[in-house]
């Protein structure tokens, strides 16, 4: 049976997130077909844009959550 491959699945392609044999058959599909390659090769590039684009929070932000994660409401005591 012949099956489109989807966006979805070029996704988890690109983060490992397939099971050996589909990850195996999904990166030829992809390798035979222009198309697909060129879909593969853009998302691939959103991630690593992506990846560059993480800050940090900053510092003050961490202390107020680390604050309120110690302090616990009476209605948490329930």
């Amino acid at each position: 049976m012949i099956k489109d491959i989807t966006t979805n699945e070029i996704i988890l392609l690109a983060y490992n997130e397939l099971p050996p044999d589909e990850h195996r058959d999904i990166l030829q599909k992809i390798n035979e077909n222009k198309a697909l390659k060129s879909q593969y090769e853009a998302i691939l590039e959103d991630m690593k844009t992506l990846d560059t684009a993480f800050t940090s929070p900053h510092p003050t932000s961490v202390e107020i959550i680390k604050e309120e994660s110690c302090s616990s409401s009476s209605l948490e005591m329930i």
